[in-house]
Parts: C-alpha cells; sequence; structure tokens
C-alpha cells in the first residue's frame, strides 16, 4: 500500500462515525425514587462500596390524614407500623397490614402522602470518587477510574475485581465452568451465558456478568426470579449484568475484550440503569489496550459483524442488496488465512475505532 493510498484512507475514515469511546472520570447518574434515602452529601468523598441510599424493595404510594402526630415530621422521615389497607376481592377479610413508610409531603388539603415498603435495602457506591450533584431525583457521582458503555443491562448496582472467565470475546460460558472461586467477582464470560448458568452464578454470589450478548426471554426469566427473591424475607445479594453488544449471541467487541483483558484482577462496578461498567485504577494503560491505528475501523452489521479492518477508500454513492443507496467505502479485512481481503461496505454499516 502507498504512502497516498494510506492518506486517503486516513481523510475516508473522517466520514465514518465514530465508535462510543471509553470516558475517563465519568459523571455517574443514580436515579431517585420517591421512598429513597440519601446517605450522602453533595461535595463527599465516596469509596469503592460505601453505601449511599436506602431503598424499599417493595414500594407503593398511599394518603392518610394529616395529624398531629406526623405534621413534625419532614419529608424522608421514616414512619414504622402504618396500617395500609388491604386490596383485591377478599380486601374486607383481610386484616390490615402494618408496614414501614417514609414522609413524601405534607398536603395542603390535609393529606399526607407517604411512600410504603418492606424489606429495606442499602446501595452501595459502584466506584470511587465524589457526590458532585444531589438533587430530589437524581445522585450524581464523579467517578475515578474508566467507564464502558454497553448496549443492554439488568439487575442492581454491584462491585468486585474482573475477572476474564471466557478464552476469547466469541466464547460461551457453560454453567458447569462457573465454581465458587468466582464468588464476588465480576465475570467477563464472551458471547453469551444461558439463564442456567446466570442462575449458578447468582447462586454462588458472582457480583455481576459482562457478556457480549444477552437473550431476551432470559432477562425475563431473571426478572420472573428477582420477583420471586423481593417475595422472601431476606434480600439476596446485590447482582446485575450488561451485554456490550446487545440482544441475542454477539462477541466482545475486541477493542473491549483488549480492555477487559488488559483490566483483569482490577476493581470495578457496574450500573445496569445506564449500562454502564466503571473500572478503577489507572486509565492509561487501558486506553493504550483500546487504541487502534489511524483508519481503523469495525463493521458493525452483516456478514463481516465485528471484524476490524483499515478503511483505504471512498466508493461513493452505490446501490447495495435490498435496493437501498448510499456511500461506501473500501475496507481491508485480514482473512482466516492472513492475507487482506478487500471489500466494498456501506459506511452506516462501519464504526471509526482510530
Amino acid at each position: 500500500m502507498t504512502l497516498e493510498r494510506r492518506a486517503e484512507g486516513r481523510d475516508a475514515a473522517r466520514v465514518v462515525t465514530p465508535a462510543v469511546a471509553p470516558q475517563r472520570d465519568p459523571l455517574l447518574s443514580i436515579r431517585l425514587k420517591l421512598s429513597d434515602r440519601p446517605l450522602v452529601q453533595a461535595g463527599q468523598r465516596l469509596e469503592l462500596g460505601q453505601p449511599i441510599m436506602a431503598r424499599f424493595r417493595d414500594q407503593e404510594s398511599m394518603e392518610i390524614p394529616t395529624t398531629a402526630a406526623i405534621v413534625g415530621l419532614h419529608p424522608g422521615a421514616d414512619i414504622d407500623n402504618v396500617p395500609t389497607p388491604p386490596t383485591g376481592r377478599r380486601a374486607r377479610r383481610t386484616p390490615q397490614v402494618a408496614r414501614r413508610a417514609r414522609v413524601i409531603e405534607h398536603g395542603r388539603d390535609g393529606i399526607t402522602r407517604l411512600a410504603t415498603g418492606s424489606g429495606e435495602l442499602v446501595l452501595r457506591s459502584p466506584a470511587a470518587g465524589q457526590v458532585e450533584t444531589l438533587l430530589p431525583g437524581r445522585l450524581g457521582i464523579r467517578a475515578e477510574g474508566l467507564s464502558v458503555a454497553g448496549q443492554v443491562g439488568w439487575g442492581r448496582m454491584a462491585s468486585g475485581r474482573i475477572v476474564v472467565a471466557a478464552g476469547g470475546p466469541d466464547a460461551e460460558m457453560p454453567a458447569t465452568r462457573i465454581d465458587i472461586a468466582a464468588a464476588g467477582a465480576i465475570l467477563v464470560v464472551g458471547a453469551r451465558i444461558d439463564i442456567e448458568a446466570m442462575s449458578r452464578a447468582r447462586a454462588i454470589g458472582v457480583a455481576a456478568v459482562i457478556s457480549g450478548g444477552i437473550a431476551s426471554r432470559d432477562l425475563r426469566q431473571l426478572g420472573e426470579s428477582e420477583v420471586r427473591q423481593q417475595a422472601s424475607l431476606h434480600a439476596a445479594a446485590p447482582f446485575g449484568m450488561i451485554a456490550l453488544g446487545g440482544y441475542g449471541r454477539l462477541p466482545i467487541p475486541q477493542h473491549l475484550w483488549d480492555l477487559l483483558v488488559a483490566a483483569e484482577g482490577r476493581l470495578a462496578g457496574i450500573l445496569p440503569e445506564s449500562r454502564t461498567l466503571v473500572i478503577g485504577g489507572d486509565p492509561t494503560p487501558l486506553y493504550e489496550a483500546v487504541e487502534r491505528p489511524s483508519g481503523t475501523v469495525r463493521v458493525v452489521a452483516g456478514e463481516q459483524r465485528d471484524k476490524e479492518g483499515r478503511l483505504v477508500g471512498l466508493s461513493g454513492q452505490r446501490r447495495w442488496s435490498g435496493g437501498s443507496y448510499e456511500p461506501g467505502g473500501f475496507v481491508e479485512i485480514t482473512g482466516p488465512d492472513g492475507q487482506l481481503e478487500r471489500t466494498c461496505l456501506p459506511l452506516s454499516m462501519l464504526e471509526r475505532l482510530g
């Protein structure tokens, strides 16, 4: 390849949408529900695993008349043994249930609004850093480290050491390969993990799972399992998962796999609600792991999906299979035999890595 062609590829890559890059010292946004009680203040220093919020497992709102006994309680104050009226077809024959409640507001109409619940959970910080904002509906933490964005998230915030359990980004993790040594770890499992392996990981105390993809039916079964856990007397340990690629069986993108391999053994945390993984420690070696030469692109769809190559030129407007018209580019991809193979792909199927 001549120097002129390399320059052409470097310029051509500028028209390709850049991939979502890992962020240094990200701002983590954690949603606060009505009954949540923050345990931290704005400007406070946080350590990984520090309690930051108290939350009810089972929540609902209710209204009661404002009385002299409760009018002096400020919003956020706890009230024990609040009688909750029974609901359903057999409500008249069902006794009232006393639950714990938290004051939301004292209305001018003489009604006090409460958030009732049972089974209080303590949520812990997924990263070390500082509380930057504390608003009625959001807690903002400026984390220390590097954040990686995923496509699918499920579960609760969790933290632990990163353990790469799969042999490669396209490998699958059978349930038989998950043992008690992984307790408390954030397990990197490759392209996919089925519900049997996920249940086993959760049962032995794995903090979180990172995979390339996740099946929708597995998410539904996890949701049903969470409902059963909430109905139990004792709260289960925090557990969550993040799929970096999306739904289905998808390998972990190669540049993110290199980053996770470089981060093995580091403390990290996940926020399933925002689909974010935060890796602690010095981010410089991790940046070096994901760094790619200028002009490097990744194929995000089609038969060549998840392969990396170099964009060496533009083909202009072309007609593709299916009848669509859009600009394309010439990409050189290393084949199975180690030889460079040049193919023309739509620019919409590429993302820029370098």
